[in-house]
């Protein structure tokens, strides 16, 4: 189906009076041709017309102008359909997907007559910070683009909407064949991954989709569109640039999203939540190092509960910045009972890191104790890194200031360039967990790639940690890659402070054994 037009006989302007203004010759003229008898729709898409009338809207709250409706049903015709258009976009609103989804359905999806409809929901999650690094303007360019290129997809087959930020909806059909739907999301996937080019960049997005199927007893189009969220929030769960279809028990998980949400906020008053360590073993000599700070959950009704599914919630509803300062508070007073030579590393996510007082709240805590700062040490993640840049470098150069370690999470994740970690001056690299789970004589790129960050690590001054280290293959590979500090089970479990405290006196070479933290030449010379 094409765009949205206002109806054709509708007449915008039975009068209008206008002031002397730049816009005002442009509103005249418009006047004249109403008043010629042409028609909104002859000239003028419904987007163009958003954008008029909210130009009339600014003058006439500058005094500069003013313009009214006068006609009755014409004027709440064209106001109808205005309400039915993005003005950013010219797809159609959220409004006007409900209005032409019975129809749609009712006809058919058109000519080809299709027995089949399907609602799917797209969406990318990096429009705030797109926005934020580049300004609206851009932003909305971006969505143009997005919009254009649905709009496309679809054709005169189907309906296309923006339903709010960087979310939209189309709606298609098909016939009986389950893969015909498949080519078809996977297809949309591709074609809204491609890389923009606004201004004189270019810009890569990812998306995730959920499709839910509309069935002929015409259900209301929210709950339709709420089934296709749920089943997009489910893919989120296995990447991006993936897709779900919708099926009844993602409404159960919903449900216990919502229970985890309501029951989250009392954790932290009926000390449910607490912190187990996971050692950091040096390579070399076997010797525990040094832990990371683990949240965890005992409810108590339900019992343990996995970070996994508390945590993200924790982060779409806000409760995160209370946990953290919790995680950071309980860090600091723990330290006071460990070794002096054992230092620990703690999580922080992006909505604490990026609160007003972190800095000086985190200050006021080690202040509170009796730690060195620099035995702990704030992790983040690489996506931190290109959210207000100037911003983030100096938030962390308040933290070195203070004495404070700083280490990249996840490090080969996200977007980080050389350039950028040489000046951020990070003093740890974490190597992902995708990364060791690769590690086998089967795959030597993963070895290379292992000894590429190593190398990199050490040309700024950097340790290199490797997270998720389960085999006796993964520790022998990252020792003849160079990795010296390793992470995971194959060293010990996350435990209490109760069960750790004697830990590191008892730490001996264990399975690691003594081998060369030095690259192998093989490794040296492929990443070069």
């Amino acid at each position: 189906m094409k765009r949205n037009k206002v109806p054709k006989q509708t007449r915008v302007f039975r009068a209008l009076t206008i002031f002397s203004s730049g816009m005002g010759a442009a509103m005249l003229a418009l006047w004249a041709l109403d008043m010629a008898g042409m028609t909104l729709s002859s000239y003028r898409e419904a987007a163009t017309f958003g954008a008029i009338v909210l130009g009339l809207a600014s003058l006439a709250g500058a005094g500069t102008a003013h313009a009214y409706f006068a006609g009755g049903d014409d004027a709440s015709q064209t106001y109808e359909a205005l309400l039915s258009v993005d003005s950013v976009t010219g797809l159609l609103s959220r409004s006007g997907l409900a209005e032409s989804l019975d129809g749609y359905v009712s006809k058919g999806g058109g000519p080809s007559r299709m027995n089949r409809f399907f609602l799917i929901s797209l969406d990318f999650d990096s429009l705030r910070d797109f926005n934020e690094t580049y300004g609206l303007e851009t932003g909305d360019s971006l969505l143009r683009v997005f919009g254009d290129r649905l709009q496309r997809v679809v054709g005169d087959t189907g309906l296309a909407a923006r339903t709010s930020g960087g979310e939209f909806v189309i709606v298609l059909a098909a016939n009986h064949d389950d893969r015909e739907l498949r080519a078809a999301t996977e297809a949309l996937l591709g074609i809204l991954s491609l890389p923009v080019r606004v201004g004189n960049a270019s810009h890569s997005v990812f998306w995730n989709a959920g499709v839910a199927e509309i069935h002929k007893n015409n259900p209301p189009m929210e709950r339709i569109l709420r089934h296709a969220n749920l089943a997009r929030t489910t893919s989120r769960a296995t990447g991006r640039g993936t897709w779900s279809i919708y099926h009844p028990e993602m409404s159960q998980v919903a449900a216990y999203r919502h229970w985890i949400e309501a029951e989250l906020g009392g954790a932290l008053q009926r000390d449910e939540l607490m912190l187990h360590y996971q050692p950091k073993v040096h390579a070399v000599t076997g010797e525990t190092v040094g832990y990371e700070a683990l949240l965890r959950w005992n409810h108590h009704q339900n019992g343990s509960i996995p970070p996994s599914e508390f945590i993200p919630i924790a982060e779409q509803c806000g409760l995160i910045q209370q946990i953290g300062d919790f995680v950071l508070r309980r860090v600091c007073e723990d330290l006071e009972q460990l070794p002096d030579n054992i230092s620990v590393s703690a999580n922080v996510s992006p909505a604490q890191f990026n609160r007003d007082d972190f800095v000086a709240n985190l200050g006021r805590l080690i202040n509170g104790t009796e730690i060195r700062p620099d035995r702990l040490e704030i992790e983040v993640t690489e996506t931190l890194l290109i959210r207000n840049h100037s911003e983030v470098r100096r938030l962390l150069a308040q933290l070195r200031e203070l004495g404070i370690l700083l280490a990249i999470d996840d490090f080969g994740t996200g977007y980080s360039n050389l350039s950028t970690l040489n000046e951020l001056r990070f003093n740890t690299l974490k190597i992902d967990k995708s990364f060791v789970d690769r590690l086998t004589d089967k795959d030597p790129a993963a070895s290379t790639m292992v000894a590429s960050i190593v190398g990199m690590a050490r040309s700024m001054g950097a340790s290199v940690v490797a997270e998720g280290v389960e085999t006796q293959e993964q520790a022998t590979l990252l020792r003849a890659a160079g990795c010296t500090i390793m992470q995971g089970y194959l060293f010990g479990k996350p435990q209490p402070l109760s069960a750790i405290k004697h830990h590191h006196r008892d730490s001996e070479a264990g399975p690691a054994g003594a081998l060369p933290a030095v690259p192998q030449p093989e490794f040296l010379a492929a990443a070069s």
